[in-house]
Formats: structure tokens, C-alpha cells, sequence
């Protein structure tokens, strides 16, 4: 769960890496990044080491690669394949910036009309979807921080979409003031944008048996005011830009 919340924080996709760690399981080697960021194989003797180097020696003793070739286990430890060298540029990590940028998930959001969870998440009623009403369930919030000037409310699909985020319900004006809206009702001021189906409002309606859905609430430190029928995906990313405080949560819902 904590991958999927920073999903929804942080948006869709992320740095690539061609790293490979691969390791045969008859092979009995690890690899492992040493302190000057070369790879180091555990367990299997150099091209330049000395064969007859006690076992003892064997499992402690580092052996680097150089020109960032690959090594082979030793002949004692089966007939494993090759174990691959990590190869490119390592992924950059988060900047100080972006660390006193990111979104907080310290609000707490909850639903009354949710049900207990059956072996996954909180489970949404039929209700609350095309199966049934299909009306939005009533949400409830703590944790609003000072200086809040508008709330935000996204519900997406936990599974893109022909690898699109599939937004069910978003929604922009949410006064800081408010703690809860209630199932089916928007409160005054409240700006509803177009969902994925096409249409302004919200909308939840499975293509499978089963599928989780996760809300989000975010807190703004200025208003963004978006036009009715706004487009979701330019909106999150300017929410994203800005939003320093978050409540998920995640609703499950099943046929059957």
C-alpha cells in the first residue's frame, strides 16, 4: 500500500534504471554495490585472485570486476550462469528541495459509508457504484493544516487504464473549513471536473469483477479555481505542484 500512496503523492511513473541483479539460484552468489561503486561478487574467486585461497577467505574476501565485465561463480559453487554487472548511471536521489517540496500524507480521510474489509481494503458498498446509484459515498477528514486556501478531492483507478490514470470523481473549491461532505452531495462552492467516462461528475463502474479505488484529498496553500468541467490530469499536476498535505484512502469494491 505504501507504493500506491506514493503513487497518488507523487504521480504517474518514475526514473528507469538498467540495473540487473540477476542470480541463477544453483549459482549461490550475491552481488552486492561496494563503497566506491563498483560491484562486488561474494563468494567466487577473481581472474587475478589466488585459486587456492582458504574457504574462509572465499566468503569474506571482495573481488572486484573491472571494465565492468561479468564473473562466473567458481567451480565449487555449481553450474550457475553468469552474474551480470549493473551497467549505466545510477538513479539520482531525492534532492533537498524535493524533499521540503514533497506532498505529506498527514491528513487522515475515512468514509462512513465504507464497509469492513474482507481480506483487503475497506470495501465499498454497490451503492456507490454503477451496479448501483453509482452517488459518491460520504468522506470524512481530519488534519487540515493552517494556511489552507482551497481542498482538492481525486478518486482514480489503483490499475491505469491502457496505461492512462482513469480518474472516477474530481473535485476542485472544497472550502478548508469544511471536515466532511456527505454521500451524494457537494457542498457550496464545490467545482466538479470531467471524469474518464466523459462525463462532469462522479462515476465508478468496474470493467472486471473487482477493482480498488483510491481518494485522495489535498491540501492547497492558494486557490487554484479550475472551471467546471475542468480536465483532471493538468489540474493533479498543478495540485501536485503545489499540495504539501494529503489524506488517502483506499476503497475496494467486488461483484459477487
Amino acid at each position: 500500500m505504501l507504493a500506491v500512496a506514493a503513487l497518488v503523492l507523487a504521480g504517474c511513473g518514475g526514473g528507469s534504471s538498467d540495473d540487473s541483479n540477476s542470480t541463477s539460484p544453483s549459482s549461490g552468489v550475491s552481488s552486492a554495490p561496494s563503497a566506491g561503486g563498483d560491484t562486488k561478487v561474494a563468494g567466487s574467486s577473481g581472474a587475478s585472485g589466488d585459486s587456492d585461497a582458504s574457504p574462509a577467505e572465499n566468503e569474506t574476501g571482495d573481488a572486484s570486476t573491472a571494465g565492468g565485465g561479468s564473473r562466473q561463480s567458481s567451480p565449487d559453487a555449481g553450474q550457475g550462469s553468469p552474474v551480470p554487472l549493473p551497467t549505466g548511471e545510477p538513479e539520482p536521489g531525492i534532492t533537498p528541495e524535493q524533499r521540503r517540496e514533497a506532498t505529506v500524507a498527514s491528513m487522515v480521510l475515512q468514509s462512513p459509508s465504507s464497509q469492513p474489509p474482507s481480506g483487503g481494503p475497506t470495501a465499498l458498498s454497490a451503492a456507490y457504484t454503477c451496479d448501483g446509484k453509482n452517488t459518491s459515498p460520504a468522506l470524512r477528514w481530519q488534519g487540515v493544516p493552517q494556511g489552507t486556501a482551497e481542498l482538492a478531492l481525486f478518486t482514480m483507478n489503483i490499475q491505469p487504464v491502457k496505461g492512462e490514470l482513469f480518474f472516477d470523481w474530481a473535485v476542485a473549491g472544497l472550502s478548508p473549513d469544511l471536515e466532511e461532505i456527505e454521500a451524494g452531495k457537494l457542498p457550496k462552492g464545490a467545482v466538479v471536473g470531467r471524469n474518464s467516462f466523459g462525463k462532469t461528475g462522479y462515476g465508478i463502474c468496474p470493467e472486471g469483477d473487482s477493482e480498488t479505488y483510491m481518494f485522495a484529498l489535498f491540501a492547497l496553500p492558494k486557490k487554484l479555481s479550475p472551471a467546471q468541467g475542468f480536465e483532471p490530469l493538468g489540474f493533479r499536476k498543478d495540485v501536485l505542484d503545489i499540495a504539501g498535505n494529503a489524506g488517502i484512502l483506499a476503497l475496494g469494491y467486488s461483484r459477487g
